[in-house]
């Protein structure tokens, strides 16, 4: 049996350790790349689209330097 590089959006959150609400969310705004597929409308996306999505909204931590004294 082949591993399916389709996610829904339950496996899709915890690909990114977010919730299934969160990957819905963000593809119902355009923000993510899924397909809605079937007569039910289940939402589906692959991984390297779900990394790209989360390079694209990363943003930079800025850790501060303690001195010591």
């Amino acid at each position: 049996m082949t591993v399916s590089p389709w996610l829904n959006a339950r496996e899709a959150g915890a690909y990114i350790k977010r919730s299934p609400r969160y990957v819905s969310r963000e593809a119902n705004a355009g923000r993510l790349r899924a397909a809605r597929i079937g007569g039910r409308g289940e939402l589906l996306t692959r991984r390297e689209w779900l990394d790209q999505h989360v390079e694209e909204n990363a943003r930079p931590v800025v850790v501060p330097v303690r001195r010591r004294a």
